[in-house]
């Protein structure tokens, strides 16, 4: 399949398949993303609403984001996306989200963070913690990377889930105390939590719905 424009990878890359699809008609409640506006948040928000679309089912989903991009709000509203434009960080803000069973966590800080290294320990440690406390008794998803684990050679292959994590820097020293953020609400509210380790790709992995 060729795709020449930017609608069309992102039409493609929003597409459920079969197994997605059967995922949110399982999913029991409505769905909020927190850090929707970032390279992968609208995206994935299409992806939900077209799934519960496709599955026939009545489902809230919503993008919450500081959505530096003004467009991005009523694009993603004309697709039945609901938008709340939120500072995560801003005192008095986060609390007044909605309670919602699930949660997919995409917020953080990564790129151009010289002179703010303050702020990005707050997006991706400090955050986390405020977030697993919000949101104990909700299920989570927190998207994380596969830079906490350690540098190996070629001839090892890349990490497993297996290795153990050693963060090398302070954005992978971050990353690993954001996982600890969300760890602890599991092991203190017993709150469902799954993290997501991404490696970035160079190419697209599309599948033709079944």
């Amino acid at each position: 399949m060729k795709i020449e424009t930017e609608s069309e990878l992102e039409e493609r890359l929003s597409r459920p398949d079969d197994d997605t699809t059967a995922a949110m008609a399982a999913l029991d409640g409505d769905l909020l993303i927190l850090g929707a506006g970032g390279k992968m948040g609208p995206s994935l928000a299409r992806l939900a609403r077209r799934a519960a679309d496709r599955a026939g089912i009545h489902k809230h989903v919503i993008a919450v984001a500081r959505f530096t991009n003004d467009k991005l709000p009523s694009e993603l509203a004309k697709e039945g996306i609901e938008t709340i434009a939120c500072d995560l960080l801003e005192p008095g803000k986060f609390a007044k989200l909605p309670d919602i069973p699930n949660v997919i966590f995409m917020a953080a800080r990564k790129f151009g963070t010289a002179g703010g290294e303050h702020l990005t320990w707050a997006m991706n440690t400090y955050l986390p913690g405020l977030v697993a406390e919000r949101y104990s008794n909700s299920r989570i998803v927190a998207f994380s990377t596969g830079n906490v684990y350690p540098l190996r050679k070629v001839a090892e292959g890349g990490a497993s889930e297996m290795t153990a994590v050693a963060p090398i820097g302070e954005y992978a020293s971050r990353a690993l105390g954001r996982e600890r953020m969300f760890e602890y609400g599991s092991a203190r509210w017993g709150t469902s939590v799954a993290i997501l380790r991404l490696n970035y790709a160079v190419e697209t992995a599309l599948r033709s719905p079944r």
